[in-house]
């Protein structure tokens, strides 16, 4: 007796571009280097992961999308990560030499 059963296919592509995520990455990353600040260690342990990610993220879906809405989201996140990165750096600097 043959038994067979049907499943469906699994998509093993590449996922689909979330710009979406990496700018909701990037705005987690303003409090995260800012407010954060008060905690143990600073906001490096969770502004400065949270800023990478967001940069990774909207460069992998900037390529993938093209132009069009979800780029300029991407960009975004981008801008925004990496500005929260320059401002850990700068604080980090002053807070040294003062």
């Amino acid at each position: 007796m043959e038994n067979t059963v049907v499943r469906p296919a699994v998509d093993v592509a590449p996922g689909r571009p979330r710009p979406g995520l990496a700018l909701t990455l990037a705005l987690l990353a303003i409090p995260g280097s800012t407010i954060a600040w008060d905690l143990p260690a600073g906001g490096l342990w969770i502004g400065l992961p949270l800023g990478i990610a967001a940069i990774v993220l909207g460069i992998r879906a900037r390529r993938r999308i093209g132009v069009g809405r979800g780029s300029k989201i991407a960009v975004a996140a981008i801008v925004i990560g990496a500005l929260t990165i320059v401002q850990m750096a700068a604080y980090t600097i002053v807070s040294a030499f003062s």
